[in-house]
């Protein structure tokens, strides 16, 4: 299933332009999107100049962060002098910060202050990396949550398809069909068969997942309802082992990478389509660049649409604001 673009682009998103993958392997990634940041990595790939790729993303994404390595030297280019000019005419101050690997002297690192944050003032601070790569993650973690990198949501949702299925026993029936989307917290199920027999709060246990070929089972609470036109909407919170919400360890060590990669390859997707568009006013509406599937998307309502308000604003900002259009 083909994502919608306002789905994709929606929600914080946290970019790191060109990480040093010695110090901050990808395997980081999922790492954070199970503490809840959708973050991801930028790298030089040699077809795209790095400088169009953090413009991109700018224009894309109406909330994002992005965190850039100053320790990576480009040919004839200066961090400083372009950071410059970007935040003269296209960005602000409070969507940067920068990540470079741990300074030697008191020296060196007021220099960086100076140039980074009293001169051009990034508002996001910086990220000085170790050499033991296993300090990092928390370095990073830390510094994501003090910059509130989740937004307002506590766990990413993904949409699903019929290659997200759930399968469950309810007073010796069975029950089972697509799920609507699934979080680390959440998963939502559109009933077309009429009202399920579950009362609210009540418990399920031992319902079997399949998401996109990894199975899986867990309890699950019925949390809410409500009808959608002529079909019911369910969301149930997932319980663990213990009784207390959420998923086992290790189910959730199985289940992060799928729902990482579902969300990132459909983000990256986009913006490597956005990178090779024409350098024409049409550039400046992504629309565009999703073959104009928002104007037959229906907008689905997700586990976090009754309790998360940037989810429930889907449909009121689909087009980008008239002042971010750049020539």
């Amino acid at each position: 299933m083909e994502i919608p673009f306002n789905e994709i682009v929606t929600g914080r998103k946290c970019f790191f332009i060109l990480p040093d993958p010695s110090l901050m392997p990808i395997s980081f990634l999922e790492d954070f999107f199970s503490l809840g940041f959708e973050c991801y990595y930028i790298g030089n790939d040699g077809r795209v100049p790095v400088q169009k790729k953090i413009e991109s993303i700018l224009k894309l994404f109406k909330d994002v962060l992005i965190f850039i390595n100053v320790d990576y030297e480009l040919p004839d280019f200066n961090w400083t002098d372009y950071m410059k000019e970007l935040l003269g005419k296209k960005a602000s101050p409070e969507q940067f910060g920068i990540v470079f690997l741990k300074r030697q002297s008191a020296v060196e690192l007021e220099t960086i202050g100076k140039q980074f944050f009293q001169e051009l003032g990034l508002k996001r601070g910086y990220m000085q990396l170790e050499y033991q790569k296993k300090n990092n993650l928390e370095i990073i973690a830390r510094a994501l949550y003090k910059n509130q990198a989740q937004g307002r949501r506590k766990a990413i949702r993904v949409l699903c398809s019929s290659a997200c299925t759930y399968k469950f026993f309810y007073e010796n029936d069975p029950y089972s069909g697509s799920l609507q989307d699934i979080s680390l917290s959440h998963f939502s199920i559109l009933s077309e068969d009429g009202p399920l027999p579950i009362k609210l709060y009540e418990k399920i246990a031992g319902i079997h997942f399949n998401i996109r070929g990894s199975f899986f089972h867990s309890d699950a609470i019925l949390v809410m309802e409500r009808p959608v036109g002529e079909k019911m909407l369910y969301v149930f919170s997932f319980v663990n082992s213990a009784g207390a919400n959420g998923l086992d360890e290790r189910t959730k060590s199985t289940l992060v990478p799928v729902l990482y990669n579902s969300v990132s390859s459909s983000c990256l997707a986009l913006l490597e389509k956005y990178y090779h568009m024409e350098d024409t006013p049409e550039e400046t509406k992504p629309e565009d660049a999703e073959d104009k599937t928002k104007a037959d998307k229906e907008v689905k309502i997700s586990a976090e649409q009754e309790m998360d308000p940037e989810i429930a604003a889907l449909g009121e900002e689909e087009k980008e604001p008239e002042e971010k259009t750049e020539e």
